[in-house]
């Protein structure tokens, strides 16, 4: 399997769910200011894209991982982290035999 290159940068949120909006969540972070620093300067070369506004953007990834605090609530582990492009899947041509 291809090694995905490591990330220019990380951000990590907990996403905590609302307690008067079903199906609502809400996020909190403390973000190093070292990791700002990095997202910075990552995104002075990054690819540019368009939103559908036309403003120039450029493309960032999040998982989403369930766990449980130490006194039992629910909640989601945001990871935040420049988008990169998908490893190539190997095919039964690359086959070595």
């Amino acid at each position: 399997m291809a090694q995905q290159p490591e990330d220019a940068f990380t951000f990590w949120f907990n996403c905590n769910k609302d307690q008067k909006k079903d199906g609502h969540y809400w996020a909190s972070a403390e973000v190093p200011v070292e990791e700002l620093r990095k997202m910075f300067e990552w995104a002075k070369t990054a690819e540019r894209v368009q939103n559908q506004k036309g403003d120039d953007c450029v493309k960032l990834r999040a998982n989403l991982m369930p766990r449980q605090s130490k006194a039992g609530n629910d909640y989601l582990l945001m990871a935040m982290s420049d988008q990169k492009p998908r490893a190539a899947e190997s095919s039964i041509d690359d086959a070595p035999f």
